[in-house]
């Protein structure tokens, strides 16, 4: 990766889900611009551990925390352990999550509660702890890895879809809280990601990017500007705002 501009110089990054995918581009896109980066992970340790040295490689610190984030306790300790490896926490991308296609009708009760866990608790727990850290000096920036599906909604993506509308608005009512303390609360709604892990058939994938104004699907490092400028001083003014990387398929 090519350095950065140093925008991120000095901050501290927590990227959740940052071993693969759309994660691990923001997670080396922030030590590229300066920052070090602790990573949470709850599967793939190898991909982990490999990314931690990545960016070590590039001069800044690193650690990696295997962290259930839908566990109280273990949101808690990731934030805490953040901190004490690192010195401080300036920047939190909440970014984990999980997407499963699955009819409403062929629906449990327990595969909804899995899918509101994944993707909303955990980036409530998270953040609920990262602020608290960030109220203490007065300054921060929480970024939410939103989707457009929570605008659009998809079908067989019912749960997937209604856990990023209520993520998108819980960002938004969190941004309003937090705002007064010197602390931006922000979020990135991407379209389809070619990360390797979407359960699209690969005839799907191509019509999908075929029927884009831009003609192609996303990659995580199309993503990843977004991430660093909403967590830099470029952003200052930027309040509950969502950025749309999406190839053109919605313009809210």
């Amino acid at each position: 990766m090519n350095p950065g501009l140093n925008r991120l110089q000095g901050r501290v990054a927590l990227v959740t889900g940052g071993n693969t995918g759309i994660g691990r581009a923001i997670a080396l896109g922030y030590a590229a611009e300066g920052a070090d980066v602790a990573i949470a992970w709850f599967e793939r340790e190898p991909e982990a551990l490999s990314l931690a040295r990545e960016i070590e490689a590039l001069g800044r610190r690193a650690c990696a925390l295997r962290s259930d984030l839908t566990r109280e306790p273990e949101a808690v300790a990731c934030v805490a352990e953040t901190v004490r490896r690192l010195g401080r926490l300036d920047v939190l991308v909440s970014n984990a999550g999980m997407q499963r296609p699955q009819p409403v009708t062929g629906m449990s009760a327990a595969d909804w509660d899995r899918m509101m866990a994944v993707n909303l608790r955990a980036a409530f727990l998270v953040s609920r702890e990262a602020a608290r850290h960030m109220l203490a000096q007065q300054r921060g920036w929480i970024i939410f890895t939103c989707s457009q599906l929570g605008y659009i909604g998809r079908a067989g993506y019912a749960a997937y879809s209604a856990s990023k509308a209520g993520l998108i608005v819980y960002m938004r009512s969190l941004a309003k809280e937090l705002a007064p303390h010197g602390i931006l609360v922000n979020g990135v709604s991407p379209g389809l990601v070619d990360t390797g892990f979407d359960p699209l058939t690969e005839q799907a994938r191509a019509a999908h990017a075929t029927s884009l104004p831009l003609g192609r699907l996303g990659t995580p490092e199309d993503m990843v500007s977004a991430y660093v400028f909403l967590a830099s001083d470029e952003a200052r003014y930027y309040c509950g705002q969502l950025l749309h990387p999406n190839g053109g398929e919605i313009m809210p």
